[in-house]
């Protein structure tokens, strides 16, 4: 098993804010974003969507847009 952190964090140039990854407790990011978006809550609503489409709730009852059901 493997522990996924995502950090935000503002760049100091432009204002904007950027993501680092990192992988169990490791300190030097294995990936790290553009600084593209324009607050701590923006990044996170961005990182949750792409979680939710690309890892859907798969219980049975539950209605799953990634297979049109």
């Amino acid at each position: 098993m493997a522990a996924i952190r995502i950090e935000s964090v503002t760049d100091t140039t432009s204002g904007q804010i950027f993501a680092e990854v990192f992988v169990d407790d490791g300190t030097e990011p294995v990936m790290r974003s553009e600084a593209a978006f324009s607050s701590h809550d923006d990044l996170v609503q961005q990182v949750l969507g792409m979680c939710r489409s690309h890892f859907p709730d798969h219980f049975p009852f539950v209605d799953d847009p990634t297979i049109g059901v």
